[in-house]
């Protein structure tokens, strides 16, 4: 726990001198917010490029439109990006935004509500952050042989565990004719969301009696 807090105080001093966190719309579930999800919704062009299909974390098909969360709706500049993930409290999403017709996440509900219990212990202050996961995938037998950040990690280091554990537990359908992979260096890319579960003073006193 004490490395918990040593990150939650970073993070709460970071939130006191820096306005440059990426500010992303929570899932709710206020009147407000069923009102919208009642409204029309725009389509708009897949994340990865025009043709390509997109699979939620059931294995669905799904389309890009304006109800998605600016995390899922926004176009990929990175070519290597397949798939894109959002994990809070509430709520675990993904979005496979390329090369579905070569391979597929597995769904894994069990997994994914773990991943949400997983976060529920830091939710003490509105946050949000992301990190980007590179995996490598054995030539030859598709599992994971490789995993590393690329790019992002996330300022707490508790959610950048959470993130790489949640990644390395992935298992994929590979569509060649022998099962052999015809993907395999990928990235996955997350955004992760705390709740406000406490005030700022709160979090001081607490920090302050931890100390």
């Amino acid at each position: 726990m004490k490395s918990l807090f040593h990150s939650v105080l970073l993070v709460f001093l970071f939130s006191l001198v820096s306005c440059q966190t990426t500010k992303e719309p929570s899932v709710q579930t206020t009147d407000e917010t069923k009102t919208d999800n009642l409204a029309p919704k725009d389509i708009l062009p897949p994340p990865g490029g025009e043709g390509e299909i997109i699979l939620n974390e059931k294995g669905e098909e799904v389309q890009n439109h304006t109800g998605e969360i600016p995390f899922f709706q926004k176009k990929s500049d990175l070519p290597q990006e397949v798939f894109r993930v959002y994990i809070a409290s509430d709520s675990y999403m993904v979005r496979q935004i390329r090369h579905t017709d070569k391979i597929r996440r597995k769904p894994d509900a069990g997994g994914d509500e773990l991943s949400k219990e997983e976060m529920k212990k830091y939710d003490l202050l509105s946050f949000v952050d992301d990190g980007i996961i590179s995996i490598g995938l054995n030539t030859v037998t598709g599992k994971l042989e490789s995993i590393a950040f690329d790019r992002r990690v996330p300022r707490i280091n508790d959610i950048a565990k959470i993130i790489q554990n949640d990644a390395s537990r992935f298992n994929y359908e590979h569509s060649s004719k022998d099962g052999s992979p015809l993907i395999t260096r990928f990235l996955v890319t997350y955004q992760i969301r705390l709740y406000p579960g406490k005030t700022r003073d709160e979090i001081k006193q607490m920090l302050q009696k931890k100390k």
